[in-house]
């Protein structure tokens, strides 16, 4: 019996092991989704990984709804950018909802300008009907390096 007891807590320790694995490997990829959207200025690929009360709070405190974010990925811009690495991810996922926190890292031009420029990222997902969405974001700057090459701090 007891060894019946142990295996099956085995069992069932393995299984949620690997449902948060799962979890996290799929937050994970909703936010490298996101991020090659708003790197491709994507308004449209953006639109269907938002909840419909999505907001973002920027670096310098304000914050944007979902309609005035997806604008904003529709209006003409001085800056491009050409890679992203995220680091530092921590992630924790529960039934429903799940939150993300990771540094990003993100190289481009400002007009003919190359910058690199390093974020701390916490994003709050959601599932609905089965697939995780972008229900909040915020961003912080940790810093702005002129050149082209990718400082890790």
């Amino acid at each position: 019996m007891r060894r019946s007891l142990w295996s099956l807590f085995l069992l069932l320790l393995l299984l949620a092991t690997s449902l948060f694995a799962d979890d996290r490997a799929d937050v994970l990829a909703v936010f490298d989704r996101v991020n090659a959207a708003g790197m491709n200025r994507d308004a449209k690929a953006l639109d269907t990984m938002y909840t419909g009360d999505y907001f973002h709070t920027n670096p310098d405190g304000s914050v944007m709804d979902r309609a005035t974010v997806l604008a904003s990925y529709k209006q003409p811009t001085q800056f491009t950018f050409s890679d992203s690495q995220r680091d530092e991810e921590r992630v924790q996922a529960h039934d429903d909802c799940a939150v993300m926190s990771l540094r990003l890292t993100l190289q481009g031009k400002r007009g003919e300008d190359p910058f690199t420029s390093r974020y701390r990222v916490t994003y709050v997902l959601r599932k609905e009907h089965g697939r995780w969405k972008v229900a909040n974001s915020h961003s912080s700057l940790l810093g702005i390096t002129p050149g082209t090459t990718a400082e890790k701090k």
